[in-house]
């Protein structure tokens, strides 16, 4: 009898000893350190930085709007939800817009032009890429190949060619037009695209980018796509 409770004795302890092992390995077993210097974690702290500034920016705006509702009579309130809308309807591309800017011409290296090399249709995946490289700078607006691109765009690959909403884009050489907030902003991309690596990406397709200087003023047409309303309705006086 003895025995027996020697040997459950001993189990017990042998159980809380492994316990008490594993629980000091757990507590002297340093979590996963950031093994970034300084200047990363700098770099990422102002990228922070400068997203919250922009939803300050934002949202102080849309204050400012909901403030002069509130001032106005019943004679100016149409004439300002008019302005309000037309702000909206040219931030979405359903109007031509004006402003500082340049023009990227994509055309066949001079390599396979000499070689003879059959010129390609730009493919939807580099085409993506290059307007991710253009999005990393905020409120550029673009036009590919005389077609407004917008949130609402959509490229795809269709039997073998580059569609941009829905419409076939040219085979190289076409034009890609951006229009920046200032001309700062243009400047801005400009730089970063000479120094990107979108360009080899390009040339790695026999293509190349031919990046005209910033102007105060490039033009881009309106979007032609048309808009679907699945959730808005017109409110009657009765209601």
């Amino acid at each position: 009898m003895s025995g027996k409770v020697n040997w459950k004795i001993t189990l017990i302890l042998c159980i809380v000893g492994f316990m008490l092992a594993l629980q000091y390995n757990s507590m002297n077993t340093p979590s996963t350190r950031d093994t970034r210097d300084m200047w990363a974690i700098r770099n990422e702290l102002a990228k922070e930085k400068k997203i919250h500034s922009e939803l300050l920016g934002e949202i102080r705006e849309v204050d400012q709007t909901l403030a002069s509702y509130t001032e106005l009579t019943n004679e100016k309130t149409a004439e300002a939800l008019q302005n309000t809308l037309d702000k909206l309807y040219k931030q979405a591309g359903f109007m031509p817009t004006t402003g500082p800017g340049f023009v990227i011409e994509v055309a066949p290296s001079p390599e396979s032009i000499a070689f003879g090399y059959e010129v390609e249709p730009l493919s939807s995946e580099l085409l993506t890429r290059f307007i991710n490289v253009v999005n990393q700078y905020k409120g550029n607006e673009l036009e590919i190949d005389e077609k407004r691109f917008t949130t609402l765009s959509w490229i795809r690959d269709i039997n073998g060619k580059l569609t941009v909403n829905g419409e076939n884009v040219s085979t190289p050489p076409f034009k890609i037009k951006v229009v920046s907030p200032t001309i700062e902003d243009s400047k801005k991309l400009y730089n970063h695209l000479l120094s990107s690596a979108i360009q080899d990406e390009f040339y790695l397709d026999n293509l190349i980018l031919t990046i005209s200087k910033p102007v105060d003023h490039i033009t881009l047409q309106s979007w032609t796509g048309g808009f679907e309303n699945q959730f808005l309705k017109e409110q009657t006086k009765e209601e």
